[in-house]
């Protein structure tokens, strides 16, 4: 479905790039869609119902407004341009109207409660391992769009324990040492899959000799973590539970929140805020 629409952005000037992040979103709404729909969706079939729930599932992730914005605003290109070459006879985008007000609800997830449950998780025997990896990284202050970056060659096998060296998207350099066997174990399985499958990424799709990055249905991942867990499992969630626990509980410095989770100091003053915000 999305065959000469890359060729299309590239002539209209769009950098490679950000037309890279652009294909990513397109391939995971089409995928949402046919699975909602449960069939392969020609372009036409795709209804704005389609759309509104592929935003209503974002949205649950605690996106910011501007990223759902940009989300919507890739789908309007795309239907911008599947409606020039005829493929479908209306595009309905144009009035198309979405609530992108993302409402700060009061944080309610302490760390301890899925800290307690980390043993199940990561020992379940039915439970795909690229959950156990959200899980697992969410855990450690990962954000969403690193954990999804991260492939085999960023993490050493020590035996005993596995060392990251990363770095992020803020040019960071994230040095992290897992010594937990279980973690110890996650990590270790997703690297020998990695190989296996000649694939880069640790979080990737089942596909030997497939595209680098595939993001699974995130639906099915969330779903299957929260019946695992005493509340609903999202990532970034996780996350400024993390730092919160980091700051209160754990009592770090600011020095050790900013090694541990590999962030500027000025990222993390923006963090704390947020956190602050929501744990009162």
């Amino acid at each position: 479905m999305l065959y000469g629409y890359e060729e299309y952005r590239l002539k209209a000037g769009i950098s490679p790039g950000t037309l890279v992040t652009e294909v990513e979103l397109l391939k995971s709404f089409v995928r949402f869609a046919n699975i909602r729909n449960e069939k392969q969706l020609e372009p036409y079939e795709i209804k704005p119902a389609d759309v509104r729930a592929f935003l209503d599932q974002e949205k649950e992730k605690g996106l910011k407004s501007s990223t759902l914005k940009r989300k919507l605003s890739h789908i309007r290109q795309y239907f911008h341009y599947l409606w020039k070459i005829g493929k479908v006879p209306v595009d309905f985008m144009p009035k198309f109207e979405y609530e992108l007000v993302v409402e700060k609800s009061v944080a309610k997830l302490l760390y301890a409660e899925f800290q307690e449950e980390k043993q199940k998780v990561l020992k379940h025997p039915s439970l795909m391992l690229n959950a156990k990896l959200y899980f697992l990284f969410a855990m450690k202050g990962f954000r969403m769009r690193e954990i999804e970056r991260l492939q085999s060659k960023h993490f050493r096998d020590l035996g005993d324990r596995v060392e990251m060296n990363f770095v992020t998207l803020e040019d960071v350099y994230w040095n992290l040492v897992f010594e937990d066997p279980l973690e110890v174990a996650v990590i270790v399985q997703a690297m020998e899959r990695a190989l296996f499958r000649e694939h880069d990424y640790m979080v990737a799709s089942d596909k030997k000799y497939g595209a680098d990055y595939v993001r699974n249905n995130m639906k099915d991942i969330y779903q299957g973590l929260t019946a695992l867990l005493p509340k609903p499992f999202k990532t970034e969630e996780v996350r400024m539970a993390y730092i919160y626990d980091l700051y209160k509980a754990q009592n770090k410095s600011y020095d050790e929140m900013v090694e541990l989770l590999g962030i500027t100091p000025e990222s993390l003053t923006s963090s704390l805020k947020r956190v602050f915000e929501r744990y009162k």
